[in-house]
Parts: C-alpha cells; structure tokens; sequence
C-alpha cells in the first residue's frame, strides 16, 4: 500500500507540473517582443493595432515633414536670374528646367550723337543740300529712314562733346547744325520661378540657377509684381 500511494502521490504531482508548465509558457508568450515597423519594440498584444495603422498614414506623415522643411518662396515671391543678354543661353537654361519662364525688357544700351541738317520735306531737297556740302569738301549724306529720314548727316559720334565741338566748326562755315541724340536700344532676359507649384522642389531649382549667376547675372527673390510688366516669351 506504501508503493501504491508513493506512485499515485508522484502521478499527481506530475499532472500538477505539466499544467503549470502550459500556463508558464502562455505567461511568457503574452510578454515576448518582436520589431515592429520602423524598429519600434511591441508587444505581441500590441502587434495586431501595429500592423492595423494604415501604411499611407506613416508615409503621409513623413512627407509632410520633408515638404515642411524643404525652403519655398513666400506668397508673391519670385526667384529671378538676370540680366541675360543672350537668347540662346536663356533658352537652353529654360530646356533643362520647364518650370523656368523667360521675360525680356528693352534697355538703353548706349547712344549716338547725329549733327545734322534737315530733316528737308523730301530726298529730292536733301540731296539738293548734300550735293552743295560735297562741293565744298564736307563729308555727309543723306539719311534715308528712321527719325531724322530726309536729314543730311555731318557726322555720327559716341560722346556729346565732341558732336557739339563738330557742329560749332560746321557754324563757323555757315552752316547751322543740329544734335540729334539716338538711343541704341537692345533686349535683355531673366529667367523667373514663381514657385506656385508645391510639388517642384525649390532647393532644386535655386541650385540650377545659382550655377548661371555671377556678377553680371544675379540670382535674387524679387516681388513678382516687379516683372508683371515685362513681356512674356514662352
């Protein structure tokens, strides 16, 4: 009878083990980790509410921070290179970057000094006149279109005083001259980003351009109120 009870007493305390050893290894698996999604450690109660969150959520919410510290223009705000005096420059800095724009404005690159007579009412009446300053050595000719189109030309000079010092020596001969100044206009061009479109990344763009600029050609964020007024190209 001892052995019988000695072996139903280790029956039983057998039983007793296997049961808490089941119940110690649910304990454990309640409380193991895994990695979670962006190495994040969670348990694995919370695995299911971890693979649950929405995927575009997370990835909204770190594109929001890149957009958030990406630098962008103020409201009204340009980027703006120039001047640019050649067209073909501009035009392949604007074939690389389709959300460049070209704007021109016309400028007084210099100008001219004309002495002159006339304008006469018509060629006939200049030429009349030219042919009477040939006679006594004078050079000329007539002028055949523009402001002064029928108007005898004495002489065309760069600097103001010396057309002036010209036309005194044409009235000391009896000729009264006058002084036209003409201006010499040329086209000059900027290139221009707005940075209305939030989707283009304006470091990109200001890097592309600050490689053009130098000291002819200034890379600065203006108004764009102050080139409304320019004539568009493209």
């Amino acid at each position: 009878m001892r052995w019988f009870f000695l072996l139903l007493l280790l029956a039983n305390g057998v039983v007793y083990l296997a049961v808490q050893s089941e119940n110690g290894f649910e304990l454990i698996a309640d409380r193991v980790v895994s990695m979670g999604r962006e190495g994040n450690i969670v348990l694995l109660s919370e695995r299911d509410l971890v693979a649950s969150e929405p995927l575009s959520d997370i990835d909204s919410d770190i594109d929001s921070e890149v957009h958030r510290d990406r630098p962008v223009l103020a409201e009204g705000e340009c980027l703006v290179l120039g001047p640019i005096i050649q067209l073909p420059l501009v035009s392949e800095l604007q074939a690389k970057n389709s959300d460049l724009r070209i704007y021109s404005d016309e400028y007084e690159r210099g100008a001219d000094y004309w002495v002159h007579l006339g304008p006469y009412n018509s060629f006939a009446a200049a030429s009349k006149v030219s042919a009477e300053l040939r006679s006594k050595r004078i050079d000329n000719f007539v002028i055949r279109k523009g402001e002064l189109k029928n108007a005898v030309s004495l002489g065309v000079f760069t600097d103001a005083e010396r057309a002036a010092t010209h036309a005194k020596g044409l009235a000391k001969k009896r000729y009264t001259a006058e002084i036209r100044r003409i201006s010499k206009l040329a086209t000059r061009y900027w290139l221009v980003f707005n940075g209305g479109d939030a989707s283009v990344d304006y470091g990109q763009v200001e890097a592309e351009m600050a490689v053009i600029a130098d000291d002819n050609k200034k890379l600065a964020k203006k108004s764009c109120n102050l080139i409304a007024s320019y004539k568009r190209l493209d």
